[in-house]
């Protein structure tokens, strides 16, 4: 029992892992959606104990079809209109859409986990809305995000 335990910590540290939660957060859509990916057999993964795991191959399968590409676009576009037809703001809020150069792979995948885990910390508290795209044609990671200034700033930092 205990190597099984190993086994499946040492692919949880090993490599890079994903719930439900955080493709939804990357790709601007919902939880359901991507569930919905999963049950129609789009979206690929590993079932550890109750949750569904998915590694970068996995969610690159995903973003290369098609019809998932252009519903995060769409996703991605609403996200931006919501921001500019918002009438009421409590606070001095931020839309930023950054498009990054990925001249290397490794590069962009760490700095999209470092961006997911800052998210993951603070979108449940309505902080912070991200989305992210691989626009692959053009080697470009697109990542459009909302929220309070102190956040996006320290977002920007991360990409800078």
């Amino acid at each position: 029992m205990k190597v099984v335990e190993r086994n499946i910590l040492e692919v949880l540290f090993m490599n890079n892992l994903y719930t439900v939660d955080e493709v939804a957060i990357m790709t601007g859509l919902t939880r359901r959606t991507i569930q919905n990916y999963l049950k129609d057999g789009k979206l690929k993964g590993r079932k550890i104990g109750v949750q569904w795991r998915f590694t970068e191959e996995n969610i690159q399968a995903l973003f290369n079809n098609q019809d998932f590409q252009a519903e995060v676009t769409n996703s991605n576009n609403k996200m931006v209109l919501e921001f500019l037809n918002s009438k009421e703001r409590l606070e001095t809020e931020i839309c930023s859409v950054i498009d990054y150069p990925c001249l290397d792979k490794n590069q962009i995948d760490k700095l999209t986990q470092q961006i997911i885990k800052f998210v993951n910390t603070h979108q449940l508290k309505g902080n912070i809305k991200f989305s992210y795209q691989y626009i692959k044609e053009h080697n470009i990671a697109r990542f459009i995000i909302t929220g309070k200034i102190q956040y996006i700033n320290q977002v920007l930092q991360m990409v800078n």
